[in-house]
This record gives C-alpha cells, sequence and structure tokens, in this order.
C-alpha cells in the first residue's frame, strides 16, 4: 500500500464523523427507555459499523453531575472502555470521583448492573439519542445533601513548610542590626504543627552574644468538623474565624497551655443556603430566573406547588434579587427577595463562633516570664444576618479585661462597628467606624474615646500627663469623579501624645500622550507634630509620573515645600528613575535624587529573584548627614516531605498551607511549564525541582501546560496530578516533558486486513483504530514504542524507526504496521465472519 498523505487521513476522518453524527441522528426514534441494542437495531448496517469498535466522543454523567467529554469505544458485546477523559476545569464532580471514572474504565466494562470488582459503582448506561454515558454509583442511592465540610486525608500527610526571613540595616555611624526569622508549618497524620523562631540583634549590640533569640510559638493543632483543638506554646490571638473586641492591655504573651473553638478551615465554600428561606408557587412546571441588578445570576427548574428556591449556589452577601417564574416560556410573576448571606459568616445557620484559651505565662527560650496563670476567649453571636454581637474576657497576668462589640450593616453596602472596653490596668474606652461606600467612592468616619489611669506602682509627675481623657476622631472621603479623576481627604483631630487639628488632600489625574501613561498629583497637609513646641507640620507636593510601557520604564517628578525638623521652610525637588527586567537576577532596579536647603540627597534600589531567594535592597544618602546607609531583606520557602525537599524563592510560594515538590525533566533545554491548581493559582515551573503552594485540606489537583509563548512539540507526562494534603503537608509529583511525534498509519494483520478497534498507547497518549484500521497516535520522539491491546488483551508491542519512514514536520507517516501475533488474525477473522 502506498504511503498515506495527511489529507487522505484527514478526509477519512471527515467522513468517519459524519456517519457518526447520522447514526445518532437515525437512533433519536429510538425510546428513551430502550436499551442500547434495542436503539441499535433501528440504525443501518453501515451505520453500525461506526458506532460498534470505534472511538466515540461522548457526554459523562457521574450521579448526575456532569464529568467532562470523554472518548470511549464500545464493543459488540455490550462493553464500554474508556480511552480518554478531558481536562474540564469546571466539570460538577471532585478529583477523587473523576479519579474513580479514570480507573473504573481503564478495562471493559459491561453496560448495565455491575456486579464484580465495582469500586463502588452500581451501573453503566449508554444512551445513543444524546450520546451520554451514565454512571451510577452508591452515593446516588443517599441523600443529595452538599457536603458540608472537606474530609481530611484518609491516610494524613507529612510534611514541613519553613518560610525564611532575613533583614539587614547599617550604615556609616551606625551599628548593624539584622534580624533572621523563620515560621513553619508541619503536618503528622492529620496533626498541623506550628513552629516559629526569631533572632534579633539591634543596633548597638556588638557582640554576638548579645543576640536575642525567641520563639513565639511552637504547638499542635487538629481540625476537626466546625472545631479545631491546640496545645502548646502559643500567643492567643482568638482570630479563628471570629472578630474578637479590641482590648488595649489585653494581649496575652507567649503561653503553654491549651485553645479550643469553632473553625472554618475545613468548610466547603460557596454552599450555604440563604438564612431566610425564598418560597414560590407554582402552577405548572416551569422555571425560577435570580436576577440581581438587573443581571441573571442563576436559574433552576421547578415543579408545581409550593417551595423553596435552592439559594446554595448564589454568591455571598446580603443583596436584594428579583424572582421571576416561568411557565411556558412567559413570566407567571415576579417577587423580590433579599438573599441572607453574609459574607463574613460562611455558615448562617451556625450561629455561634467562639475561641478560649488557658494557661501560663512561660518562653520556650529566652528570659522567662512569671508562669502567671492567663485564660481568656471571646464569643461573636449571628444576631440578625446583619448583626453580630460580640464578646470578650481575659486575665493576663494581674489584668482583667473585659469587652464587647457590635457590628452591624445597616445597608447592602454600608456597615459600623462599635467596640467598648473595660480593663483594671488601663482603664475604659471604646470606639466606633463607620463605613458608607457608594458607587464613585466612599466615606469613613471613626471616634475612639479613652479615659485612661496609671498603675499606682508606677504614679509619678511624668506618668500624670497621660492620665486622664483621651480621644481621636477622623472623616475619610474619596470619590473617583471620572475613571482619570480623582480625590482624596482626610480631616483628624485628637487629644493626648498628637494633639490639635490635622488635615491631609491630594487630588490625581491621569491621561495618555503619545500613548504613554501621565498622573499628575497635587497633595497638601497640615498636621500637628506632637512635639513639646506645638509647631505645625505644613506642606504641598505637585508630583508628575511617566510610565513607558513598552519599555517598561517609569519616571517621578516631585516639586514641593515642607516644614523641617526645625521648624523652617523647605523647599525641595526630586527626579526618580525604575526600570523593570524581564530576565535575569534582577527584576528591576531604580535610582532617585533630592536637592533641598542641605545638599544633595541620592538613592538606588533593586528587587532580585533566584530560584532559591527573592528580596531587595537600598543604598541612600543623606543630604543633611552625608553618610551612606542601606539594608537589604531577604526571603525564601524550604518544603520537604522526609523524602524529598525544595527550596523556592517565588513570592507566591508563600500563599499556600500546604505545598507539592514537582520534579520537572525535560527533552528540551529553557522549556517553560505552568502548573495551575483548581484553586486558581498559577505558577512557573523550571526543569529541576519546584515547589508549588496548594490548599490545604481540599482535595485538588495540578494541571500543567506550557507557557502561551512556547508551543514545541511535546507532551506532559502526566498533564495532571492529584493532591489532597493536611495543613502543613507536602507532597511529590514527578512530571516529563517529552518530546514526541505523531505516528500516522494504517494497522492490518497478516492478510493484510485492517484491524480495528484495536487500543494504541504510549508514554505520550492513546488512541483506537478506525474501521479501516487507520490511526494517529502521539509517541516519544526518543524511545517510538506502541502497545497494542484488543478486547482487554495484549497483542503486540510495536517499536518504530523514524529512519525507515517518512517524516513530516512533527508526523511520522508509517503506512501500514502488523502485529507479530496469531491473536490478530483470529480477532480479524472473527469480525469478518460477523459482517458476512
Amino acid at each position: 500500500m502506498p504511503k498515506m498523505s495527511k489529507i487522505s487521513v484527514a478526509i477519512f476522518l471527515a467522513i468517519g464523523a459524519l456517519c457518526q453524527q447520522a447514526a445518532f441522528a437515525r437512533a433519536e426514534v429510538a425510546g428513551s427507555g430502550a436499551d442500547l441494542f434495542e436503539q441499535a437495531e433501528q440504525l443501518p448496517a453501515d451505520f453500525l459499523e461506526q458506532l460498534f469498535d470505534s472511538p466515540l466522543i461522548v457526554r459523562i454523567d457521574f450521579d448526575g453531575h456532569s464529568a467532562g467529554e470523554g472518548t470511549i469505544t464500545l464493543s459488540r458485546d455490550g462493553k464500554v472502555l474508556l480511552v480518554a477523559l478531558s481536562d474540564e476545569q469546571h466539570g460538577g464532580i471532585d478529583q477523587g470521583d473523576r479519579a474513580l471514572i479514570e480507573k473504573f474504565l481503564r478495562e471493559p466494562r459491561a453496560l448495565g448492573a455491575c456486579e464484580t470488582n465495582c469500586d463502588g459503582v452500581l451501573a453503566l448506561h449508554y444512551n445513543l439519542q444524546d450520546s451520554v454515558l451514565s454512571i451510577v454509583t452508591r452515593r446516588a442511592e443517599q441523600d443529595g445533601e452538599q457536603k458540608k465540610y472537606h474530609p481530611l486525608p484518609a491516610s494524613g500527610s507529612t510534611g514541613l513548610i519553613t518560610y525564611n526571613y532575613l533583614n539587614l540595616t547599617g550604615g556609616q555611624g551606625r551599628e548593624i542590626g539584622g534580624r533572621y526569622a523563620f515560621d513553619a508549618i508541619g503536618s503528622v497524620g492529620n496533626w498541623s504543627i506550628t513552629s516559629g523562631l526569631q533572632a534579633t540583634q539591634n543596633r548597638g549590640m556588638r557582640r554576638a552574644s548579645e543576640i536575642e533569640y525567641s520563639v513565639p510559638r511552637l504547638y499542635a493543632q487538629r481540625e476537626f468538623e466546625g472545631k479545631f483543638a491546640r496545645a502548646g506554646f502559643f500567643t492567643p490571638d482568638l482570630a479563628t474565624g471570629i472578630r474578637p473586641p479590641r482590648m488595649p492591655g489585653g494581649g496575652a504573651a507567649t503561653t503553654l497551655g491549651v485553645m479550643f473553638g469553632t473553625s472554618e478551615a475545613r468548610e466547603v465554600e460557596g454552599a450555604r443556603p440563604s438564612l431566610y428561606p425564598v418560597y414560590v408557587t407554582a402552577n405548572r412546571q416551569g422555571m425560577v430566573e435570580i436576577y440581581r441588578n438587573g443581571a441573571l445570576i442563576h436559574s433552576q427548574s421547578v415543579q408545581p406547588g409550593l417551595q423553596v428556591v435552592d439559594t446554595r449556589p448564589l454568591p455571598s452577601g446580603i443583596y436584594e434579587v428579583e424572582i421571576r417564574l416561568v411557565e411556558d416560556g412567559q413570566v407567571a410573576s415576579t417577587q423580590n427577595e433579599l438573599i441572607y448571606k453574609p459574607a463574613a459568616w460562611s455558615d448562617p445557620t451556625q450561629r455561634w463562633k467562639y475561641a478560649f484559651f488557658a494557661g501560663q505565662e512561660r518562653n520556650l527560650i529566652g528570659e522567662d516570664r512569671s508562669h502567671a496563670f492567663t485564660a481568656g476567649g471571646a464569643i461573636n453571636y449571628l444576631a440578625h444576618p446583619r448583626v453580630v454581637l460580640g464578646a470578650s474576657a481575659q486575665h493576663v497576668a494581674d489584668a482583667n479585661v473585659f469587652g464587647a462589640s457590635l457590628d452591624w450593616q445597616f445597608t447592602d453596602r454600608a456597615r459600623t462597628y462599635w467596640n467598648v472596653y473595660h480593663s483594671s490596668k488601663h482603664g475604659v474606652g471604646g470606639d466606633v467606624q463607620i463605613l458608607m461606600p457608594y458607587r464613585d467612592g466612599s466615606v469613613s468616619l471613626s471616634h475612639g474615646q479613652r479615659w485612661q489611669r496609671n498603675d499606682r506602682r508606677q504614679r509619678n509627675a511624668r506618668a500624670s500627663v497621660r492620665s486622664g481623657k483621651v480621644h481621636d476622631s477622623a472623616i475619610t472621603w474619596s470619590h473617583r469623579f471620572t475613571p482619570q479623576t480623582s480625590i482624596m481627604s482626610r480631616a483628624s483631630y485628637a487629644s493626648g501624645a498628637t494633639s490639635g487639628l490635622g488635615v491631609d488632600l491630594s487630588v490625581s489625574h491621569r491621561h495618555s500622550l503619545f500613548g504613554n501613561d501621565l498622573t499628575w498629583r497635587l497633595s497638601g497637609f497640615d498636621r500637628p507634630t506632637g512635639t513639646l513646641a506645638r509647631t505645625r507640620n505644613r506642606g504641598v507636593d505637585l508630583g508628575l509620573s511617566i510610565a513607558l510601557g513598552k519599555q517598561k520604564r517609569s519616571y517621578n517628578v516631585n516639586l514641593g515645600t515642607r516644614s523641617g525638623s526645625d521648624g523652617q521652610r523647605d523647599q525641595y525637588a526630586s527626579l526618580g528613575v525604575r526600570q523593570e527586567l524581564d530576565t535575569g537576577f534582577f527584576k528591576s532596579v531604580g535610582a532617585n535624587g533630592t536637592v533641598d536647603r542641605y545638599g544633595l540627597s541620592m538613592g538606588a534600589t533593586t528587587q532580585f529573584e533566584h530560584s532559591v531567594a527573592r528580596g531587595d535592597a537600598f543604598l541612600q544618602r543623606s543630604s543633611k548627614e552625608g553618610g551612606i546607609a542601606g539594608g537589604m531583606n531577604l526571603f525564601s520557602t524550604v518544603g520537604t516531605n522526609g523524602k524529598s525537599a525544595a527550596v523556592s524563592g517565588k513570592s507566591n510560594a508563600f500563599n499556600g498551607e500546604s505545598a507539592v515538590i514537582v520534579d520537572l525533566a525535560s527533552d528540551f533545554e529553557g522549556v517553560k511549564v505552568r502548573a495551575q491548581d483548581t484553586a486558581g493559582g498559577s505558577i512557573e515551573l523550571r526543569p529541576g525541582r519546584n515547589l508549588v503552594p496548594v490548599s490545604a485540606y481540599r482535595a485538588g489537583r495540578l494541571q500543567y501546560f506550557f507557557d502561551r509563548s512556547q508551543a514545541p512539540a511535546a507532551t506532559l507526562q502526566p498533564s495532571t496530578t492529584h493532591y489532597h494534603l493536611n495543613k502543613g503537608g507536602v507532597g511529590y509529583e514527578k512530571v516529563h516533558v517529552m518530546k514526541t511525534m505523531t505516528v500516522i498509519g494504517r494497522l492490518v494483520d497478516h492478510a493484510g486486513n485492517p484491524v480495528r478497534a484495536a487500543h494504541l498507547s504510549s508514554p505520550a497518549g492513546r488512541s483506537v483504530t478506525e474501521a479501516d484500521g487507520f490511526f494517529a497516535l502521539e509517541v516519544s520522539h526518543a524511545k517510538p514504542a506502541v502497545k497494542v491491546e484488543k478486547g482487554g488483551k495484549p497483542l503486540c508491542t510495536l517499536h518504530l524507526k523514524p529512519q525507515d519512514h517518512q517524516m513530516e514536520g512533527d508526523s511520522l507517516i508509517v503506512g501500514e504496521l502488523q502485529c507479530e501475533q496469531e491473536q490478530t488474525n483470529a480477532d480479524s477473522a472473527e469480525n469478518h465472519d460477523e459482517q458476512g
């Protein structure tokens, strides 16, 4: 047989697709309750050849939820085999269900009730009318209520993630100051271990022995369904999904003890109904459309009679919607309803949130404390979908502190927060905050007032200055007049250390000039200084920023006047430039200079990133003192699971509470691959070892794909991996960027007859031969081997030699191929007998 061209193959595939569509069209006459063979009997004989033992594109339904599209084959004895399952981001199933489908259908399965090795599957059904393969499991017999909590990993997780920080500052005439710290999250089984360490050397410390060490936390925590428990050394923050009242002087030191309370860490997002149900009454079968601000946000079918609208898919918040009941294509009725799903309260049916702790004040290392007993707690109560009440109490050393709060969302956008407290050591106080956003801006008001008193043991002439009534008030207004012009203003008044009225005003305008963005900014301020001289700090600043988009460069020019440190006026002018860099170690560099009455000040900054660390550094020269000073900040993340370890300097490596180590092996140099999490995060992978942050508790998957700027003739194996980790857990995956080519050919037996419905596989892909034996399969360029199976039984392995065939671009035209197995002839002869 002469070698085939790409055109002939394309024509054959197009004819096959048309025949398949015609078969489905003719199958529409079959009743919905008829089985596969009853439907197939109504098809012409020629169309049956395109139905059985040929690849079919079908929709897969899993317990009533869409699992996306897949490629399957149907055998004449009523068995189905999965060739490939599409990678869909928005399917209605989780990763465990997807893995079950792939595992269950990797071998031929009979349609109908499942009898052996079912893995929880009850039955399979294929409908020719709509090309849907339905899979029913035991869970379909159970209550259809959605999961409220993510399950913990069945076998737990192991791992340790450390976030490392190094900060250094120093200069001429100054001692070096620095800090090294790390925060660590680990996992042992389903317990999370949290730890931290700080080593600090402040200015003035010249000997290494004067470095101060502290361990602010070292505790174990376990997340249950809606609850948590903690034990060890920790600082009681009470910030476990609740908003405790503010209590000055109520912060407990490092405590050795226990803590427990409510938790939202494992809650499933987006599956909560409105606190107050929404009802509709339909006269006949129809549908409900839900509109918000005139836009359709959800729809669902309804049955005749009174029923509750399913509000779980609706977004969080408290807002008004329009409910339209549609019957026979006409709007039968409309009604306005209010959806109560507070954004800060993920489960409105759970009205209480709380956290309590008890223990001793004690440091793990360093200067120890008095071992005094300390205890406390905080409670939030959802009194109304718009109102959250809070209360707290703490005993810290020799002080008792009590607080109460009110969080009230009094309109769809505006809210207010009230807080009062009483401290046996610091006095009585309270504050109120009001935030009122509107379409083009917002207004916020705040007022705080406290009656301070000093401890009798510390009362003296200086302390009495700060005792008594102290208050501060502020109003802030921001408004956007046009998309290019905006204003921000703030007025404040305070008594105490900084007493007096302060005013700030800033106006900015952005426009385009010769394709470049220009931003003008005029600001002025008049504030009290807080010094004994009661002087004012006044100033005006006019600034211009020019962004050169194509060159990724920006310039800043400022002119202004301000109050100097000696109270005199100080005029200044400054110029700065910043350049973004796409490649190399440095990501950006910048320089600036300022001229004032003291002389010239200069500075330089840079940001850098390496595979193991990232950071920034700066140098500056003061016009007043003349000395040079500088500083540097370094950040790095390390993850290990006991068997493998990885280091990352990427900024988004700090985002996850768990991680996956990905070893990327590549047949190409400089290839760019990205890994995308189902939660939406994305990170670039380089050949070698990578650390990818992922979400804790929820099962997810990482999908690997090439960067848009590259399109190599290659495949990623695997293209998708799954994870399910406890907080602090670290997984491991190995991904190979395999150079590939597409093999196009025809599989025949010894007599030259086509072998149809043979399953072909290679490390790079899978395929099925057509009715005439044609196939197209992606194979490894380095090891072009093809495994051939039919009916679930292996036939042979074909080892191809590219030099013996025609190469067209990235395609290898191999012509006819034969399997060196007698079973090929037998299967082919059996098919001929059936056709004859």
